[in-house]
Order: structure tokens, then C-alpha cells, then sequence
């Protein structure tokens, strides 16, 4: 009988599994028809670009992500979590194509699912992405609100908008507040010890945490920026405003999708970036550059999961903390 009760549930969770990476591709299949569709509409073709940059935009865009995944990490060894190094970093890349799907748990569902086999509870495993994910768009408002206070003066309202964005998202995050949450949450019941290891959570963790972090921003700046040069426009401002400006709209075109809740930010996005290059470089370029950005990252991450999905570590299961 427990053999059998043993079986359906293995079949069950296959199952799972299948409707989940049919949900994957479909979404991002979506987002990729979407962007190309739009690139077919303007009066600029693929051939006109320059490929070079554009792998140097993806480099840099994989590159800035792994910032937030150490950050992951470190959360998950603070709160005591049996979480190898590699197997999270692949967990954080893989479920990070489940933004493309309907409704933002999906992401929690398929990287606590990945971590399982490795003794993270699903309690603690939910707690911190949450307050990763939080923390990577606090970094990221304030870092692009920075810079937009600094080179478009005439426009503050941008600069607010971070402003906003960024208490929002990293007002949660402050321990004591995060501390507060988790308890309301009931985290105590399904993880007694989460709530005293919070302490562990000193402003010198998390000081050294928002650096890392903003440097990956930084990153994926420079990934918008080699798309900028990829259309090759020609931009009527400065290289340091240029520069300036790739990693603020990157910083607050994310964080202004990941508020919309739709689905890998489609629209917004693109409508931020649009938006703040079409002073600099025009509206046909700026459009051809916001969908290349979005075609570049999709493909990216695409890239990047499906060569880290074989590479799970193999032996013994470690035995599953209880919650």
C-alpha cells in the first residue's frame, strides 16, 4: 500500500514538474513573440545590429545577476540552511524564468522546489527570497534614483518615483520591520529558529550586501548600455550621462515590471526604458533598444538555465530540515 501511495505521488510531482516548465516556455515564449513582433514593426531590421555588443550586453546582464544570487546564499547560511553554493546560484538562475509566468510565486514555487533535495525548508526558503528580491529592487531604486537626481535635474519627478520605489521595497527589509512580518507570518510555527537568527542580520551584513549588489546594477547597466551601441544611434549626450542613464533605467525599468505584477514586466518595462533614452537618442532607437534589451536578457537567462538545469549536484538527498 505505501508503495503505491509512494508511486502516485512521485507521478504527481512529475506531473508537476512537466506543468511547470510548460508554463516556463509558454511564458517566455510569449514575451520573445511579443518583442519580436514589435521589432518587425519598426523601420529598422536584425541586420542592422551589431552582434558583438550584444553579446557583451548578455555577458554583462548574466554577470550582474550573480549578485543577488550570493546575496540568496548568505541568507540562507545566516538562517542555518544546509545550501550549497552552486545548487543555490543554480536554483536562483532556473527559477528565475518563472517571472514569466502568471502570478509572482511561481518564481518561490520553482526555486524551493530546487532547493528541497538539499535540506532547505520551504518555510525559510520562502522568507528569504522574499526579502532577496526585495532588497535587489530596494538597491536598485535608490541607485537609479541617485543618478537621475544627478543628470536629469529638470525632470525630479523621475528621481521621486525611485524614491518611492525604493522605501517600498526596502522598508520590508529592515530587520526589526522584517522581524515583525515574519512572526505575523507565522515563520515561528513552521521555522522556530528563523526569528533569533535575524539578529545575525547586522547592518555590516547588509552595508557590504547593498554594494554587491548595487555593483551588479551596475552590471546590468552596462548590459543596456552594449545594447545601446548595438543599434548604434547616435546619442546627443555625454559618455559619462550615457553611461549614467543605461544603469538607472535598467535599475528602475525592472523594479518599475516587478511592481506592475504582470508577468517579466512586459510593457513597463520596455515603456521605462523607452521613455528615458528617447530624449538622448530618438524615439525609433530608443524603441529598437528597449526591445533588444528585452530580447537580449530573455535569451540570457533562457541561455544560462538551460545549460546550469543538467548540472545538479548527484549523490544521497540531505535528509530535509523540519519545519
Amino acid at each position: 500500500m505505501s508503495s503505491g501511495r509512494s508511486k502516485t505521488r512521485k507521478l504527481i510531482f512529475a506531473a508537476g514538474k512537466i506543468a511547470l516548465v510548460c508554463l516556463v516556455v509558454w511564458g517566455m515564449g510569449r514575451a520573445f513573440r511579443n518583442a519580436l513582433t514589435q521589432l518587425q514593426e519598426q523601420d529598422w531590421s536584425l541586420s542592422e545590429v551589431r552582434p558583438g555588443w550584444l553579446v557583451a550586453a548578455a555577458l554583462c546582464y548574466t554577470s550582474g545577476q550573480l549578485a543577488p544570487a550570493f546575496f540568496w546564499h548568505r541568507l540562507l547560511r545566516i538562517f542555518d540552511q544546509p545550501a550549497p553554493l552552486f545548487p543555490t546560484i543554480r536554483a536562483w538562475y532556473i527559477g528565475g524564468l518563472a517571472k514569466y509566468v502568471p502570478g509572482k510565486a511561481m518564481v518561490i514555487v520553482l526555486r524551493t522546489a530546487l532547493m528541497r533535495r538539499y535540506g532547505v525548508g520551504i518555510a525559510v526558503s520562502t522568507a528569504t527570497i522574499f526579502y532577496e528580491t526585495l532588497t535587489a529592487m530596494a538597491v536598485a531604486a535608490s541607485l537609479s534614483g541617485a543618478i537621475l537626481a544627478v543628470i536629469l535635474r529638470d525632470k525630479p519627478e523621475l528621481a521621486l518615483m525611485a524614491a518611492g520605489l525604493m522605501l517600498a521595497a526596502g522598508a520590508p527589509t529592515a530587520p526589526p520591520i522584517f522581524k515583525r512580518l515574519a512572526r505575523l507570518a507565522g515563520i515561528e510555527r513552521a521555522a522556530p529558529n528563523m526569528i533569533d537568527r535575524l539578529d545575525h542580520l547586522s547592518l555590516g551584513v547588509l552595508a557590504k550586501s547593498w554594494l554587491q549588489i548595487a555593483a551588479g546594477w551596475a552590471m546590468i547597466g552596462l548590459s543596456v548600455l552594449a545594447c545601446v551601441l548595438a543599434v548604434g544611434a547616435d546619442a546627443n549626450c555625454s559618455t559619462a550621462t550615457l553611461v549614467g542613464l543605461s544603469i538607472a533605467a535598467a535599475g528602475l525599468s525592472v523594479v518599475a515590471g516587478f511592481a506592475s505584477l504582470i508577468p517579466g514586466g512586459l510593457v513597463v518595462r520596455d515603456a521605462v526604458l523607452f521613455e528615458l533614452f528617447k530624449p538622448v537618442l530618438g524615439d525609433g532607437p530608443a524603441l529598437v533598444t528597449a526591445i533588444l534589451v528585452r530580447l537580449t536578457w530573455l535569451v540570457s537567462e533562457l541561455g544560462v538555465a538551460t545549460i546550469l538545469y543538467p548540472l545538479e549536484r548527484r549523490g544521497p538527498t540531505t535528509p530535509l530540515k523540519s519545519e
